[in-house]
């Protein structure tokens, strides 16, 4: 497979370019085809302007979209900036290697994505989303080092959960461009973490790498679902959980395969938030977010728990509002 990895820090000798370094080795010894782009190092310029052109449609006012439009057609790109278009447009998998700045990416990076992601050349009319770029068959990874640790980005601390800050690259750059997005591979807090602490890391990275070409991507909702780009055409289900007979050992086994299939239907995109009670709580409780079609659909969801003969299901459809 053809990978490219956009790297984004400019110290060499930090973690977050060892990962980088070491998930390009990784590949290599694999047998993929690897563009490492180091932004810092090839001195990227992220400034979005005429100078992303060599043609001009019009002189007097800068519009991007249509300075890029005009430049898809006619072949109007600067050579550099045509270089990283033509590195996006082969590659297969897109890995977009980082350290977390501000909630979001280093601004060489977002620059990179504002001047590369280029209108009707990228995206635009027929190419977005799952009949983008991408076509559904592509993959994005983010590859990133933290400065908290997990408990911070983990839905009960105080910055957002990880998953809110990384929606404007998983989301909003790789599905909007037709790359499904894999799950993230995220370095916490280096700067605290011990050496050996730090080789256990770089080593998860490469076991996680040997397997990328397969692993199963997150699936996002395909605009095919969403008519005239308004609401979703699927639905939206609260299903309350409670115990409908005793628990024994059997069920207590099956617990670590019914986190795992909650897993699965949340990577599946239609399982979208689960709540439990803490296992003490009398009565016990759990809440279920479907996105789907109908109960019925949901009820066969339900159906593939691996504890569902001893729960009971009570399915709720919400309003759209």
């Amino acid at each position: 497979m053809k990978i490219l990895i956009v790297h984004a820090h400019h110290e060499p000798h930090s973690f977050c370019s060892a990962l980088a370094r070491r998930a390009e080795q990784s590949l290599l010894a694999q047998g993929h085809s690897v563009d490492f782009a180091d932004l810092y190092a090839e001195h990227f310029n992220p400034v979005s302007d005429r100078r992303n052109f060599s043609t001009i449609k019009n002189p007097d006012y800068l519009k991007q979209q249509v300075e890029e439009a005009y430049a898809s057609e006619v072949g109007g790109f600067a050579p550099d900036l045509e270089k990283e278009i033509q590195r996006l447009e082969a590659c297969d998998i897109l890995i977009f290697s980082f350290p977390i700045w501000w909630f979001g990416m280093p601004a060489i990076l977002k620059g990179w994505v504002d001047r590369v992601f280029a209108s009707v050349r990228i995206y635009g009319g027929s190419k977005i989303y799952e009949t983008g770029l991408g076509q559904s068959q592509r993959r994005g990874l983010v590859l990133m080092t933290t400065g908290g640790g997990p408990d911070v980005y983990g839905g009960y601390g105080v910055n957002p959960p990880l998953a809110t800050v990384l929606a404007p690259v998983q989301h909003g750059v790789f599905w909007f461009n037709g790359f499904l997005p894999l799950t993230p591979f995220v370095a916490w807090s280096p700067t605290r973490a011990t050496p050996e602490e730090r080789a256990v890391c770089l080593n998860s990275l490469e076991l996680r790498l040997k397997d990328i070409a397969a692993e199963p991507p997150q699936v996002l909702p395909p605009l095919a679902d969403f008519p005239g780009w308004g609401k979703d055409s699927k639905k939206r289900f609260m299903v309350t959980v409670t115990h409908a007979k005793p628990l024994d050992d059997q069920f207590k086994a099956l617990i670590p395969a019914e986190g795992a299939r909650l897993a699965e239907l949340k990577r599946l995109g239609v399982l979208l938030a689960s709540h439990l009670s803490p296992p003490q709580a009398h009565p016990w409780r759990a809440f279920l977010h479907f996105r789907e079609t109908d109960a019925t659909a949901v009820q066969h969801h339900l159906n593939t728990l691996p504890l569902a003969p001893w729960l009971g299901f009570d399915i709720t459809e919400l309003a759209q509002l």
